[in-house]
């Protein structure tokens, strides 16, 4: 990507957020004990980050959140990122858009954990749009750290974002972040390529999907109509096969795993015969009805 900017292509890709904590030490062994260390399941793209095996139930005001994925390394504060449907859930009103680590003035809440709970009195937040690049990737794109540029979405759902934050320097790797309700809306994936805009340019308007509305013409007086052939029997349509998966089968199945799926018009969630599979997985595939197969 880094080369094509080097070019002139201003396209970056996406990662969709779903709800997250970040905890700090003595959290983590508030919560699943003394001494004890997080265990890394994945690592992210964002160099040295990692989603662990931890989880963690949120408990607001109203409602709680089960089975939320705790991101590692350990922070220095607590921090949870929930888009704005999660915060309506927890009954949390006007819950701020703030940049990751700028908790002043924020609500807090509860976390319930193996081995205990804590309330925290600030740290939720709904994480403000931005965009991650390394030193070299914001000098081929033309920005620099703190600059805020738009965003042109492209698609089924086109729409410009505006105000979305560069963050730059070493411990980045180019990738725009938004949270679940933004990528919804849009009708964005994982790894989706969206188009920044600098403050200079235009924004490309895609074409509309519709055919444009004319003036009428009057029709030519019609010719004699032919004589109509025999219409041949119809034919039944083979029913559509299982999608055979594309790449290796999940080893935890996710809310997040589930709403992907759905929003790329599959029918099913492949993942391994003993694989994790999450009760809000469990829940959101029967909403859709996305089938959890195992292989």
């Amino acid at each position: 990507m880094t080369v094509l900017a080097q070019q002139g292509s201003k396209y970056v890709p996406v990662g969709i957020s779903a709800r997250h904590v970040h905890l700090s030490k003595a959290d983590i062994e508030r919560l699943f004990g003394p001494g004890y260390q997080l265990t890394p399941l994945k690592p992210l793209a964002q160099p040295g980050q990692f989603a662990a095996k931890e989880q963690v139930t949120l408990v607001g005001p109203k409602g709680t959140i089960e089975k939320v994925r705790v991101l590692g390394p350990a922070r220095g504060d607590t921090q949870v990122e929930v888009a704005f449907t999660d915060a309506m859930r927890l009954g949390v009103k006007n819950c701020p858009v703030r940049m990751s680590g700028h908790l002043d003035g924020t609500p807090g809440l509860r976390l319930a954990g193996p081995a205990g709970e804590i309330a925290i009195d600030h740290g939720l937040i709904v994480a403000e749009r931005h965009l991650h690049l390394s030193e070299a990737q914001a000098l081929a794109y033309g920005v620099k750290n703190g600059d805020s540029v738009s965003v042109l979405v492209e698609g089924p759902r086109p729409v410009t974002l505006n105000g979305v934050i560069c963050r730059v320097g070493p411990g980045h790797e180019l990738e725009m972040h938004i949270d679940t309700d933004e990528a919804n809306a849009c009708c964005l994936t994982n790894g989706a390529l969206v188009q920044m805009l600098l403050p200079s340019q235009t924004p490309i308007v895609p074409q509309p999907c519709c055919t444009p509305v004319r003036a009428p013409v009057t029709p030519p007086a019609p010719a004699p109509a032919p004589t109509p052939a025999p219409t041949p029997a119809p034919v039944a349509a083979a029913p559509a096969a299982d999608p055979v998966p594309a790449e290796d089968p999940l080893d935890l199945v996710t809310e997040r795993d589930i709403n992907d799926a759905f929003r790329d018009n599959h029918s099913c969630v492949y993942c391994e015969k003993k694989a994790l599979i999450t009760p809000a997985a469990a829940d959101r595939a029967a909403e859709t009805g996305i089938k959890i197969v195992r292989v």
